[in-house]
């Protein structure tokens, strides 16, 4: 028998309120809805530069990886949604 693989679910509406209600500060509660918003990895966030961040259109400008296993280089734009 193979290893046990996680299966990952998304977050319910009020699974996510629930997280972000939680959180202590502003910032906390940003951070959470940017990750839930956009699917950004904590590494992307993490190293977010202030030029990859539009704020007249709302938009991030994301590079991670590119290939299943990380082989490539890929950039990705994401619409972020304004709360």
């Amino acid at each position: 028998m193979g290893a046990y693989q996680y299966k990952r679910e998304p977050l319910t509406g009020d699974e996510a309120n629930q997280l972000a209600n939680a959180c202590t500060t502003h910032l906390e509660q940003l951070i959470i809805w940017t990750f839930l918003d956009t699917g950004l990895r904590v590494s992307e966030l993490a190293t977010l530069k202030r030029t990859q961040i539009d704020w007249q259109t709302h938009r991030l400008t994301i590079y991670g990886k590119g290939g299943p296993y990380g082989s490539r280089s890929k950039r990705r734009q994401e619409g972020a949604k304004v709360r």
